[in-house]
């Protein structure tokens, strides 16, 4: 069935490789040609040509709801955005091209979750398909929202942690994971967009991409994923555009080359060194951003336990113990925290941390600081 039937277009929003993207209406529920400008017409045709009292009331009535229902269409949580992809034109592998659009539209339509991309209407052809439409567009134009602020962006980025496991748990990589991939809601929660459907590098449409066939070179890409076709990627692959995203949000910056979050221009402990919690980004990137696949974790159920895991570090207050740097005091802002005999003796497991006191050298403030934490992340870098 064509779009047409009940959507109306109302803007063009953009054009890539894949398709045209329009900002639409839905017709079932909002009748602009059929209902509410006919309304409107009759009202006011009404309220001129009439001279009675009661008329002219009804007449007015009329008016009030069609304008009513009019605003209502205008709010951009009643509008969806369509997407319709470009039709191969004699491109090599245009059958399997059209069957894995429909396989991918159909799996994204059979997934629900608030943080992935809600497909509202599809057909069997599967030529198109309409999502929810996010007025504030893509995280992108967004990323100034988290830099610096580790906290805020991780309880962010989880949304997206969590939707990204339900995908492996239903078999599905997404495999275009990144900043213009991710839309900013009405209350600035972080949706996951489309999968990464089949692009095409000509304008007349009959060149597919090697995105098709093979993962092209990128620093999105997982570099071992370089070169293998499509079906053998796994959900590490995933993992590992995760902890690119997380990166750009604290950072601020679109792109982060190959695996270097700890060299020092990129390093985010360098970068804002007096930040609370900055340290235990690098210990989430150990586990993703990675060169080599045994070192990233399998999936997004594994990644969601790291991030709930410093979550919890950063909701006890607790920093981690580096024996190498001086940790300034948080209250005094002119000491440093210390181990004392009163700090050595007092350890408290908190879940499966382990947790220890110091003292400010100066006004005597008592901090908690995560112990075992820094102790694996020391095992890493020895690695």
């Amino acid at each position: 069935m064509d779009y047409k039937y009940r959507w109306k277009i109302v803007a063009i929003l953009g054009q890539g490789d894949q398709g045209r993207v329009y900002r639409v209406i839905d017709t079932k529920e909002f009748d602009i040609d059929g209902q509410i400008r006919p309304d409107i017409e009759n009202a006011l045709h009404g309220l001129v040509s009439s001279d009675k009292i009661e008329t002219r009331k009804k007449f007015f009535e009329l008016f009030r709801w069609a304008m009513l229902d009019l605003f209502q269409m205008e709010e951009p949580e009643n509008q969806g955005a369509l997407k319709v992809l470009h039709k191969p034109k004699e491109a090599k592998g245009a059958d399997r091209v059209q069957d894995r659009i429909k396989r991918e539209i159909k799996a994204m339509a059979s997934i629900s979750h608030p943080n992935l991309l809600e497909i509202l209407d599809t057909d069997q052809d599967s030529r198109w398909f309409v999502s929810k439409f996010y007025p504030k567009g893509s995280l992108d134009k967004h990323l100034h929202t988290y830099v610096g602020e580790f906290p805020r962006a991780l309880k962010a980025f989880r949304q997206l942690v969590e939707g990204v496991s339900e995908l492996h748990k239903k078999g599905f990589v997404h495999r275009d994971i990144k900043p213009q991939n991710v839309f900013v809601g009405r209350n600035d929660e972080l949706v996951l967009g489309d999968f990464g459907l089949v692009f095409f590098i000509d304008e007349s449409y009959t060149r597919i991409s090697k995105t098709w066939e093979t993962v092209g070179r990128g620093d999105w890409t997982p570099p071992w994923a370089l070169s293998l076709r499509i079906d053998e990627i796994d959900p590490s692959f995933d993992v590992f555009c995760l902890g690119k995203l997380l990166w750009s949000m604290v950072s601020g910056s679109p792109n982060l080359p190959l695996w270097h979050y700890d060299q020092p221009e990129f390093n985010l402990e360098t970068k804002f060194p007096n930040r609370h919690s900055i340290r235990l980004a690098n210990y989430l990137f150990s586990k993703c951003i990675v060169e080599s696949e045994k070192d990233c974790l399998p999936d997004a159920t594994g990644l969601l336990e790291k991030v709930d895991e410093v979550l919890s570090l950063i909701d006890s207050h607790a920093d981690v113990v580096d024996p190498t740097l001086k940790l300034q005091c948080k209250v005094c802002g002119r000491g440093n925290y210390i181990e004392s005999d009163a700090g050595s003796n007092f350890m408290k497991p908190v879940g499966k941390r382990v947790l220890k006191m110091s003292i400010c050298d100066y006004c005597g403030h008592a901090q908690l600081f995560a112990v075992d934490l820094w102790e694996k992340v020391l095992a890493l870098d020895k690695k």
